[in-house]
């Protein structure tokens, strides 16, 4: 008899908790489903730009007699890093006009002279005429796409082409006290940067007029490189 009773009481416990589930699910059936609540974290990295490896002071490679006349040359690298998706531009100016100045007797080297009639591009071979004393500089770098328009040649001029077809023996620029570009990158640098090389030339011909004093002659030259 009791052993009945407890069958009974267990039946009826366990029809009421299906009753109450039942019931409860037909009162809230969306507490049985599956729900989401998607969200988005966003952060903002922004670009920066720096010299990886510095331009470093140049000695040229040799004194040029001041009569009989010679050429020197010499030449630095910079290495520009950024992670800006759209690369960068660098521009080199020069402290003063002429570029090259004597240290103590006031004399100077002229600036190169290009041979365009704007002056506003370089020339394919370096040129100095007689009784002529001048001052320029090309540029190379370790991409050729990276090189502004202006240095990239069709083995013929400059400002034409895709190549640096004679690398530091080509394209040859004035130094200024203007802003010119040199470089005009695309895309971001690896962390090391992407490097260039600026080739200077001093070169006088015989008899230079205006004469060159015996001097140490010196170009201040500041290179600026902006993301773009």
């Amino acid at each position: 008899m009791i052993h009945y009773e407890i069958e009974k009481v267990l039946g009826i416990s366990i029809l009421v908790t299906v009753a109450f589930v039942a019931g409860f699910s037909a009162i809230e059936p969306k507490l049985l489903n599956a729900i989401e609540d998607q969200f988005t974290v966003t952060q903002t990295v922004t670009a920066e730009i720096s010299f990886a490896t510095p331009a470093s002071d140049i000695t040229m490679d040799g004194s040029i007699a001041g009569i009989t006349g010679g050429t020197a040359n010499g030449q630095t690298q910079v290495a520009v890093s950024t992670n800006n998706s759209t690369g960068y531009t660098m521009s080199i100016i020069s402290s003063s006009t002429p570029a090259m100045q004597g240290n103590t007797q006031g004399g100077y080297i002229n600036d190169y002279t290009v041979s365009t009639t704007t002056g506003m591009e370089p020339d394919y071979t370096f040129s100095v005429g007689v009784n002529t004393a001048e001052f320029g500089y090309t540029v190379s770098a370790s991409t050729t796409s990276d090189l502004d328009q202006s240095f990239k040649d069709d083995g013929i001029g400059c400002n034409t082409g895709s190549s640096d077809t004679s690398g530091s023996s080509s394209c040859w620029m004035s130094p200024s006290s203007t802003a010119y570009t040199i470089i005009n990158r695309s895309s971001s640098t690896a962390v090391s940067g992407a490097t260039s090389t600026i080739y200077f030339r001093v070169q006088i011909t015989a008899n230079p007029s205006p004469s060159v004093p015996e001097d140490t002659y010196t170009a201040t030259t500041t290179l600026t490189a902006t993301t773009n």
